[in-house]
């Protein structure tokens, strides 16, 4: 008897110490991830890495190639004259007509217009071969091996994949732009229409918008081969989590058991605050032996919730700084450690600039003064 209650409390031992992103949750997709934005932490995967077709969910990508390149979101687009709209999804954009670049992300992400997506393309790289370098580029910038691109709006071509690891990181990237949280939030937008007595009207194609309290984007992508696919957001309490699905039954319901896994299993602790003293260091030659050293930005991570105590650091810093040194030179860094072991480091500085000051230095200076008086007296 004692020996099966022993096996039992192992065996409940070993199902308690999976960490919880191992469990398997009921969603019926072919890839599938989930994410923090803001650390990147992966918090749920499934086939994560494997390579297929993602629809209009391209358009992600599309988008922050054009944030990157353009500064003026208002500069005008004319639809070159031999333009051939490529169909299912537009807004029937005709041969000589002109829109903004910011009309045409809006249509993009919203509608998710082809004809959007090629005409900015086009206008951008010169052809949507040229544009489809850009991305590819893009996602080698980003580090990201999963993907291959021929085009900006997804449409089927079996030269055109991507994966759920590679879209999450891809959206957490194009995060970084204000202005694409604002596009793919909005629900509604209204453009000019050359020729006509009205407006166009794009609506949100994205329903998770309005199904899921905090959903705040992004994207949604549906083919033949690629099947739903879902790439969203939520962020409740300042915490921002980053869902795909690719290739679902119901991709709402898969992305709604993601985000439910997220929230009610994680939660974002504060690891550290711009401005905060790290460590104090030696100073060599300078008008003060030490400084400050600081952390430039918030430290905020994800953990499992109740495990805020497991997060540990590593500082990494001389034990004596060598004037003269600028405020804005990093001269270390923190490693923060969360309770997965995973690591993310962060510079530090120094808290003011440290002018050099030594006595060589401080008879020069002396000199200097009693040469510029001698000077004025002989003058």
């Amino acid at each position: 008897m004692k020996r099966y209650l022993k096996v039992l409390a192992l065996a409940l031992l070993l199902i308690f110490s999976v960490s919880l992103p191992a469990l398997a949750l009921n969603i019926d997709c072919s890839a599938a991830i989930l994410i923090d934005a803001e650390s990147g932490r992966i918090l749920y995967q499934e086939n994560a890495h494997e390579s297929l077709p993602v629809a209009s969910t391209t358009k992600i990508l599309s988008t922050l190639v054009a944030l990157e390149h353009y500064r003026n979101l208002d500069e005008e687009v004319t639809v070159p004259a031999d333009y051939v709209n490529p169909g299912e999804a537009s807004i029937w954009l005709e041969p000589g007509e002109t829109l903004t670049v910011r009309d045409l992300l809006y249509a993009m992400m919203l509608r998710s217009a082809n004809d959007a997506a090629e005409v900015l393309a086009i206008h951008t790289a010169g052809s949507i071969e040229g544009f489809s370098e850009l991305m590819n580029d893009k996602t080698a910038e980003l580090g990201l091996g999963d993907s291959l691109w021929s085009n900006p709006n997804g449409l089927s071509d079996v030269e055109h994949y991507s994966s759920a690891y590679d879209l999450a990181m891809i959206t957490r990237a194009a995060f970084e732009h204000e202005v694409f949280k604002t596009i793919v939030s909005t629900e509604k937008y209204t453009m000019p229409w050359a020729g006509h007595d009205y407006d166009r009207v794009v609506n949100n194609t994205n329903e998770f918008l309005t199904r899921y309290m905090g959903a705040d984007g992004v994207k949604t992508g549906t083919t033949t081969s690629a099947g739903q696919c879902l790439v969203a957001s939520v962020t409740r309490d300042g915490m921002c989590l980053i869902g795909v699905v690719l290739n679902s039954q119901d991709r709402y319901a898969d992305m709604t058991t993601l985000m439910d896994y997220g929230f009610n299993n994680f939660e974002q602790v504060k690891a550290g605050s711009s401005g905060d003293v790290i460590e104090t260091v030696n100073v060599k030659k300078g008008r003060r032996n030490n400084v400050s050293i600081v952390l430039r930005d918030d430290v905020r991570l994800i953990v499992e919730k109740g495990h805020a105590d497991a997060v540990s650091t590593t500082i990494n810093l001389p034990k004596t700084l060598e004037t003269p040194i600028e405020r804005s030179t990093a001269v270390g860094t923190v490693v923060y450690t969360d309770d997965a072991g995973n690591q993310y480091t962060y510079e530090l500085y120094p808290a003011i600039s440290l002018e050099r000051y030594t006595f060589g230095l401080v008879m020069e200076q002396v000199w200097d003064r009693i040469w510029s008086v001698w000077l004025d007296k002989a003058a």
